[in-house]
């Protein structure tokens, strides 16, 4: 790497640099309000001014494409915008989190949307200062820091168990680093203007609205990582095709659909992983079902009515918030269950009524949960108590 590589990483360093500073010090000493309208664009307009005061980088993509690129941001930014609300048909239609006031809808714009904007200025000069060779590595970090830097780290902070994970990666987590592949792109091949454009398209009018639709977060996440995967194909495919970079049987030898594909089977993960289907995995946490069922298997799950279930079922029901995987011992005239962990002494004290039944345990895939329990950490619940 030479002098323009390590100045990039310099870049790269100081947001990083910020970001920590302003999640773990001044946010909580200063607010939230004035980190992120006096703050965070404060911190932005430094960094701006900075790469302003540097020689001119130009994007990699062909100049008299420019308002080609620019129309084509637009369009990619009205369709997402419009499939955004088309979802409130589905949904159903919410009140907006944004302030309504004049003033408050002008701090939006000024603090949110200059901090995009000057956010694609930064991500242009870094994209395309550094040699060609060096693009993607760059294009990864600046994808991966960016992504985090748009993100509420305090929420995942607050995740706890494998659902909400899962429900944080689907609602916010994919989608944004999916966006972010998207903006990166705009900038190598048009510049900074039209991915601010993009962002500006795509934002101003959910501040701005005085309803939003109630999307669900499995809704968020189909919209958030679909939308992305596809914009970034058409572009291709038409930047390529009206700068005849390609010929039309290389261009038919692309397979967009695999691209499509791949981000389906990544929401049906999600999905599945979020229970959305009859069948979902859980991760076991405690030895209450040993030998059966050991610290760090994951069980898949049938959902199933009080009816379905027999003496002997290993069954999932719910107690307060949390998931208990215990097995049925009995079965009482009035339709509750006994359960105990095979691992227990005693029966479980509290009798499980059927409105409490998750489903039954249809299979158990060893070992493959171990990441879950790092994760949340081994002592976290009792052997005696619960499951999940």
């Amino acid at each position: 790497m030479g002098k323009r590589e390590y100045e990039a990483l310099i870049i790269i360093g100081v947001i990083i640099l910020s970001l920590v500073i302003g999640e773990m010090v001044l946010m909580p000493l200063l607010g939230s309000t004035v980190y992120q309208f006096i703050l965070k664009p404060a911190f932005w307009l430094l960094l701006s001014y900075y790469i302003w005061k540097k020689p001119r980088v130009r994007f990699k993509g062909k100049l008299k494409l420019f308002r080609f690129i620019m129309l084509w941001s637009a369009i990619c930014g009205i369709v997402y915008v419009s499939v955004y609300f088309a979802g409130g048909f589905i949904d159903g239609i919410g009140t907006s989190p944004y302030a309504r006031s004049i003033k408050g809808m002008l701090m939006n714009i000024l603090g949110f949307g200059s901090v995009l904007v000057m956010m694609e200025w930064v991500r242009n000069y870094i994209i395309n200062k550094v040699k060609k060779e060096y693009t993607i590595i760059f294009s990864v970090i600046v994808v991966t820091v960016f992504t985090l830097y748009k993100l509420n780290l305090r929420m995942l902070s607050a995740v706890e168990t494998w659902p909400q994970m899962v429900q944080y990666l689907g609602e916010y987590a994919i989608p944004e680093m999916m966006n972010n592949i998207l903006l990166t792109y705009l900038v190598y091949i048009g510049g900074a203007f039209p991915a601010a454009l993009y962002s500006a398209v795509t934002n101003i009018p959910i501040w701005l609205s005085p309803v939003l639709p109630g999307l669900t977060w499995i809704s968020k996440a189909f919209i958030g990582i679909m939308a992305p995967v596809i914009f970034l194909i058409v572009l291709r495919r038409v930047y390529k095709k009206e700068s005849r970079e390609v010929k039309l049987r290389e261009q038919k030898a692309e397979k967009p659909a695999v691209w499509i594909a791949s981000s389906l089977i990544s929401i049906m993960i999600i999905w599945f992983a979020a229970g959305v289907f009859p069948v979902f995995p859980t991760v076991i946490l405690t030895g209450s079902m040993k030998p059966a069922i050991d610290p760090g298997d994951v069980v898949i799950v049938r959902k199933a009515e009080a009816g379905d279930v027999k003496i002997g079922d290993i069954i999932q029901y719910w107690r307060g918030d949390i998931f208990i995987i215990h097995r049925v011992i009995d079965i009482k005239e009035t339709g509750e269950f006994q359960t105990k962990g095979d691992n227990n002494i005693s029966p479980d004290s509290s009798l499980v009524e059927p409105g409490q039944l998750m489903g039954k345990v249809i299979a158990v895939v060893p070992k493959v949960g171990h990441i879950s329990l790092w994760f949340r950490g081994y002592n976290l619940i009792s052997d005696e108590a619960l499951e999940f």
